[in-house]
Order: structure tokens, then sequence, then C-alpha cells
């Protein structure tokens, strides 16, 4: 089940906040920059980056971490990449 209107409007509101303290400088955001979406019940972090050997417009995007909401607990579940990029960890 999806957010609300009010949940999904606090949730962009946190996320936007948490992010700007996080994202790099402006002058290495075409290199290196962050992002995330709200799909659901789950936000997702990802790293954006210029693919390797590709033209400098296209994109690739790398999940950092996702969070998702249990409504039943009312607790926010954890996952982050491992340190050898195969899977998500969950805490």
């Amino acid at each position: 089940m999806a957010f609300a209107e009010i949940e999904l409007a606090r949730v962009r509101k946190a996320m936007d906040a948490f992010m700007q303290q996080r994202r790099p400088p402006p002058y290495i955001r075409p290199k290196l920059d962050l992002g995330f979406r709200v799909t659901g019940q789950s936000v997702e972090i990802f790293e954006i980056r210029p693919r390797w050997r590709e033209p400098a417009d296209e994109k690739h995007e790398s999940p950092v971490a996702k969070a998702t909401y249990v409504r039943a607990g009312g607790v926010w579940r954890v996952l982050w990449q491992r340190r050898n990029l195969r899977q998500l960890r969950r805490d």
C-alpha cells in the first residue's frame, strides 16, 4: 500500500532536507550526484554518474540504500549496499 498524500509530502520534505546536506558541491554534480525516489512505501537513495565510455549525457544509477516503511510495526526497515556490491543488506 502506497503512502497517503500527506505522508508522501512529509517523506519528500524530509528526504529533500536529508539529500541537500549530503549531495556533493554543485561543481562535482555532473560527475557524481545523489538522488532518491519514492515507490510505494519505499524510499531508495542512489548514486548518479555518467556511464563509463558512453556519451556524457548517459547516466547510470547505482543503489546505495533503501528504506521501506512497515505499517504493521510502525517502523522503517533499512537496506544498504554491501561492500562487495552483491546485494543490499538488511538491518
